[in-house]
């Protein structure tokens, strides 16, 4: 018995010794010992792992750079008529040729590259932002349905040729003083946010009847909350890859626009107007085409790769 209590002491004697009373702490007590998540950190993480995501950052600083530095360089003359120098095939001095009035194709692609990335990023962020606001309203209250689908059913139904000649001439005469800028970014406005609406319309109907957003109607929340709180964070990552691949989209209208004289004149520099003189020539003057078809080409291609990493990396259902 005596040896018994004895053991029980020195146990006590032990514990006291390896345990010790804390004080209470309210704000230790909520601190979390997993690494706190951050949803962009997240989404940059695995971005940045994806090579395609490498290979548009470097072809996008590549084209900005470009476009910026390489007109600073330009010869005199390189953006001036020289009928001495008219078609003239590509060459040591003349990297991409010359056009039919002398003027250096290489550095009038970069030049005109600045102007047409202006006007298209103008032109996307109008589309997306008049898109999403609408698309929004229109998948959430399905009252908007007649009209915004008779709306979406009216334009989707002209053809383009006759939607871009309309656009032509009612522009040439109700604003006769408006910049030639101005009236492109609206025709490329006018009815380029429906396919967004349409689109954010479809993917709000998806997530409307879920769980959190039933119950914060429940709880009254305002709708305007509830679209900008509940549904346009889950939509974000949809609506940022539409937005990158509207981009050259923007860029290749000004063919369609500048050919029913609603985009930028002949005389202006920009790779709308460079491709639209230079296919009126290509049988026998190929390069005045290809030059800026293929930078073109290779601005489709570097948005479209960040199209899909963005795609990829802003899904939630990819994170942790």
């Amino acid at each position: 018995m005596v040896n018994d209590l004895k053991e029980t002491k020195n146990n006590e004697v032990n514990e006291d010794l390896l345990f010790r009373r804390v004080p209470l702490n309210e704000r230790e007590s909520e601190h979390l010992a997993a690494e706190p998540y951050s949803y962009w950190k997240s989404v940059f993480r695995i971005f940045i792992k994806k090579p395609s995501a490498i290979i548009s950052i470097i072809s996008l600083v590549i084209l900005v750079a470009a476009m910026i530095i390489i007109p600073f360089f330009a010869y005199k003359g390189a953006f001036e008529s020289n009928i001495y120098e008219a078609n003239l095939a590509p060459s040591a001095k003349h990297l991409f040729g010359t056009d039919l009035v002398g003027k250096d194709l290489f550095f009038c692609c970069f030049k005109g590259l600045q102007k047409s990335m202006v006007l298209a990023i103008i032109s996307s962020v109008i589309n997306v932002f008049v898109g999403t606001l609408v698309g929004l309203a229109w998948g959430y209250f399905r009252k908007l349905d007649p009209i915004l689908i008779e709306i979406y059913n009216l334009f989707s139904n002209i053809p383009s040729l006759l939607l871009y000649m309309l656009l032509a001439f009612v522009f040439a005469h109700a604003f006769p003083n408006m910049s030639v800028e101005a009236r492109l970014v609206i025709a490329l406005c006018l009815t380029g946010w429906i396919g967004v609406a349409l689109f954010v319309r479809n993917q709000t109907l998806i997530i409307t009847n879920r769980e959190y957003n039933i119950a914060s109607i429940t709880l009254g929340t305002p709708a305007w909350r509830i679209m900008l709180r509940n549904l346009l964070p889950y939509l974000l990552a949809v609506i940022i890859t539409e937005f990158s691949l509207m981009l050259p989209g923007m860029i290749s209208s000004e063919v369609a626009m500048s050919f029913f004289g609603v985009g930028l004149p002949n005389t202006d520099i920009s790779i709308g107007v460079l491709l639209d003189t230079g296919r009126r020539y290509f049988t026998t003057r190929p390069w005045q085409l290809l030059a800026p078809a293929s930078l073109l080409a290779f601005i489709i291609f570097t948005f479209y790769l960040m199209g899909l990493a963005l795609s990829d990396a802003l899904d939630p259902r990819k994170h942790r």
